[in-house]
């Protein structure tokens, strides 16, 4: 005879299952036993089953734990149904945005870029006579040689020198730019600013603005810098364009004429102290050297650097990019007002389901000054 399999301890401790009765109709009631009974009672309800029969497993017990709580979800209709119900307040504050962006879009000044493209060039080494004569000279020698050997100007380089104080200063003081930049606080018939102008713009601020205006982006991969410059008129942008391009070509020459002096005074005076005739053959040399890149300094008309591009006037606007503006300005304004939709159901639900305790700790807490 075959032995019934044992159940595990807390399965043989479990109520015996229903059993519905032989004979009994479609849909009857559970027979229940006698000591199910007790348990059952204050449960059941005239005319309605004595359990949820969802509750009940084919084993006979309840597979969730007693007092364990449904699974939430989020239901993505009662989520549609919140924003119908406050559709004519998002769509308000989606039209007044759109509409704001649209006029403080229109009420913004026309911005134009000029850009221009430039390259570096490469220098002569100077004379022949140079290279042999820098290992007799000693330390005169290590100083006059990186400045003899001149190759090119480098795209760091013509990139620190636009972004200097110095340059900038020069510029707007030889254009005199400060009227043009402040033409706000410029009376232009009496030339001189105006009252509310009580003392003339700071030099620090006036650097901030061309620095705005002016960008400059080294291209190392094509071996040029990219110059741009903005300003409300086009002519005007152009003009001070070419003021910056111009000016690091000076910039850049007087440095090396300045140096190239103070060169050619040290072997001046070198030569002098010499006696040997080989060594002042060589001097002589360098001195030619020196004196040759002084002279393709001053013909070059854009010393170090060639203009690949010039700067053009430009006939299109550069900013402000209205349309951009006015859909970032919608997107925003959409989300926003989906937010305060939820926020404002929330508020519902408090007033008429939650406890009043949180509505008044919330409007507590929403105060400048907490009670």
């Amino acid at each position: 005879m075959q032995k019934e399999p044992k159940l595990p301890d807390d399965a043989q401790n479990l109520p015996a299952r229903p059993t519905i009765p032989a004979g009994s109709p479609k849909g009857a009631p559970l027979e229940e036993t006698p000591d199910q009974q007790p348990k059952m009672e204050g449960r059941n309800t005239p005319g309605l089953p004595a359990a949820d029969p969802r509750l009940v497993s084919p084993g006979g017990w309840n597979p969730y734990p007693p007092g364990m709580p449904e699974e939430d979800e989020i239901n993505l209709l009662d989520l549609f149904i919140v924003l119908l119900k406050h559709k004519v307040m998002i769509l308000s504050v989606v039209f007044l945005a759109g509409v704001a962006a649209v006029v403080i879009s229109l009420l913004m000044t026309n911005i134009y870029r000029s850009e221009c493209t430039i390259s570096p060039t490469f220098q002569g080494r100077g004379s022949g006579g140079a290279l042999v004569a820098l290992g007799d000279l000693g330390g005169l020698g290590g100083m006059i040689a990186p400045d003899v050997f001149q190759t090119a100007g480098s795209l760091e380089q013509f990139d620190l020198v636009l972004k200097s104080r110095e340059l900038t200063k020069i510029i707007v003081m030889k254009y005199n730019l400060l009227p043009l930049l402040y033409e706000d606080f410029w009376d232009a018939e009496q030339k001189r600013w105006k009252p509310e102008m009580k003392k003339p713009p700071s030099w620090k601020h006036t650097y901030k603005i061309m620095q705005k205006m002016l960008k400059s982006v080294p291209d190392k991969k094509q071996n040029v810098v990219r110059l741009s410059f903005e300003f409300k008129d086009p002519r005007v942008a152009q003009t001070i364009l070419n003021y910056y391009v111009t000016g690091l070509s000076e910039y850049l020459r007087q440095s090396v004429l300045v140096d190239s002096a103070a060169q050619l005074k040290a072997l001046y005076e070198q030569l002098a102290k010499q006696t040997d005739p080989l060594l002042k053959n060589r001097i002589y040399g360098m001195i030619a050297g020196q004196i040759e890149k002084e002279t393709v300094a001053m013909v070059q008309r854009y010393y170090s650097f060639n203009v690949i591009d010039p700067a053009f006037v430009p006939d299109k606007k550069f900013a402000p990019k209205r349309a951009q503006i006015c859909l970032i300005a919608v997107v925003v304004a959409f989300f926003i007002a989906i937010f305060l939709a939820f926020f404002m159901e929330y508020v519902n639900n408090l007033k008429t389901r939650e406890d009043p305790e949180r509505l008044a700790n919330l409007r507590n807490a929403l105060r400048l000054r907490n009670n």
